[in-house]
Order: C-alpha cells, then sequence, then structure tokens
C-alpha cells in the first residue's frame, strides 16, 4: 500500500505529526524522547528503542477527583521523572488509539512546545519491518515547569455556558450507542446520553482503517464539517473519560481549529452533576 507523506496532506500544523522515517532517524538524538502510551503490558512485551511509559487512560496522567486535569505540579514532576524537558521534542505513540491522544494533548495543555504523534503508531511501525526492544531505558531525571494552557481546555463551567450558544459546538467522539444512549460505554456515566445539541463523529472516523495513519486534511474537515464542527465555532470534544475526546482536540490543532478545545472532564463529569441536562 502506498501511503501518502504528510506534508501532502495539506495540514494546517503538519509539525504536530511524526513519521516512522524521521523517528527512526533520531532514536539515538537525546534531544528527542519517545513516549509509549499503551498499557504497561503492551509496553513490557515491546516498546520503541528508548521509549518511556506514560499509559494514556489516565493511570499516570494527574486527574482531579471530578475529572477535572491535575495541578501543574504534579504533571511536572511526573514528566520530569521520564527525563523529559521543556526543550525535548516528546513523540509520541500507541497502536494508535486514543491513548496517544490523551498524552499528546496533555502535553500540549501543560504548555510543551514539541509534541508530535507517530503517524500510524506502532502497527506502521512494525508493517515497515522495524525493531521494538524490551529494554526499559534509564533517562537521569530533569527539571520541568508546567504552563497549562487554557485556550485548549474547556472547563465544566465553560461547557454548561456552552450548551444553547450557537457560536459553541460540542464534538461527541464516542461511538454511536454511547452518543444516543443506548449503552453507557466506558466508566458507566450515570444518566446515559449526551451534552444537548452535540454533533457526532466517533473518534475512529479520524484514521484510515488500514494504515491506521491520519486521515488527510480535506478529508477530515469534509467529515467534520458535515456534522456541523466548522473552525469558525468554539468547539469542545468529549467522551465519557476524554481520551477520545483529547484526540479529537489534538487533530482539531492538526487541521488548523484554533479555537478547538477538549473538555477533558467529559461526559462522566457532566452526567455527575446535579444540574446539567442530558439528552438521549
Amino acid at each position: 500500500m502506498v501511503l501518502t507523506p504528510i506534508f501532502e496532506r495539506a495540514y494546517a500544523r503538519p509539525e504536530l505529526l511524526a513519521d516512522s522515517g524521521w523517528l527512526a532517524e533520531r532514536l539515538t538524538d537525546l534531544r528527542v524522547r519517545v513516549v509509549d502510551a499503551r498499557s504497561a503490558e503492551q509496553y513490557a512485551a515491546g516498546h520503541i528503542a528508548g521509549a518511556v511509559h506514560l499509559d494514556g487512560f489516565g493511570h499516570n496522567i494527574p486527574r482531579a477527583e471530578n475529572g477535572d486535569m491535575g495541578s501543574p505540579a504534579e504533571w511536572a514532576r511526573l514528566v520530569g521523572e521520564l527525563g523529559i524537558g521543556n526543550d525535548t521534542t516528546v513523540v509520541v505513540y500507541d497502536t494508535p488509539s486514543q491513548r496517544m491522544g490523551m498524552v499528546a494533548w496533555t502535553f500540549l495543555y501543560y504548555g510543551h512546545a514539541g509534541v508530535r504523534i507517530l503517524d500510524g503508531g506502532v502497527t506502521k511501525w512494525l508493517a515497515e519491518g522495524r525493531p521494538l526492544e524490551t529494554q526499559t531505558p534509564q533517562w537521569p531525571a530533569v527539571r520541568y515547569v508546567a504552563r497549562p494552557v487554557e485556550a485548549v481546555y474547556c472547563s465544566l463551567d465553560q461547557a454548561k455556558a456552552g450548551v444553547g450558544d450557537a457560536d459553541f459546538v460540542f464534538w461527541d467522539t464516542r461511538s454511536e450507542d454511547e452518543y444516543t444512549g443506548e449503552e453507557a460505554g466506558f466508566r458507566s456515566p450515570p444518566r446515559p446520553g449526551r451534552i444537548p445539541g452535540a454533533a457526532h463523529l466517533e473518534w475512529t472516523e479520524l484514521l484510515d482503517p488500514e494504515s491506521r495513519t491520519l486521515k488527510p486534511a480535506a478529508e477530515l474537515r469534509q467529515l467534520l464539517e458535515a456534522q456541523g464542527i466548522t473552525p469558525d465555532k468554539q468547539v469542545a470534544s468529549y467522551c465519557n473519560g476524554g481520551a477520545r475526546g483529547a484526540l479529537g482536540g489534538f487533530v482539531l490543532r492538526v487541521l488548523g481549529y484554533d479555537r478547538g478545545q477538549t473538555y477533558a472532564g467529559s461526559f462522566a463529569q457532566w452526567s455527575s452533576q446535579p444540574d446539567t441536562p442530558v439528552e438521549r
């Protein structure tokens, strides 16, 4: 199968993606750190050389009890212990799935300038005959400073204010059955359904089903705009626990949606509130 190179897919911010060939040439570059966002078991079974582990389903990512993002100090400690400094280029990967989106978007949120997602993830990496290793690297800890970028983050209060606002669109990245309320899905929110007025486009539609690379910009924009998710509006992507929504939020940035955000608390937080409406 012939894959279209990243630069030919016309993304507004292609620097948020990394090609496997580009990464392979930089595995010994101390200014680059690879982050494996898969489960601990998958990481232990084999990972890209030099990769550190950071589970994208939130087991490592600091979160408040109510679903909000954790404190900058918590994130700074975690990232610094992985040997990642503020000037390190971070390349995040998984199979790929929504895990990579959670990790990459979290780096964006805490103000990391040089973060990328490995396009096609470990699936494309292995298909090209590239190796994995099982040795766990030991990188020396460094000082890291986290500076949250509120422009990419939608809080609960902002989400409440967005309901019914013609300039605000919620993007529900979950499955069709979760969107309609037919099933609760991951984290089983207490009131199944969706945020009123939310548009729906499942996160799986963002990726080519065979190569697992991100679809070209024109195709992604067409999919989003067909659901009313347009770059002129404030867009808040969400799911149940935040990971699928975070991938959506990251892709919005790749496409140049400058008003794109992620509602990290997502539907698990929304449906747990006593004063939030739920639509089915």
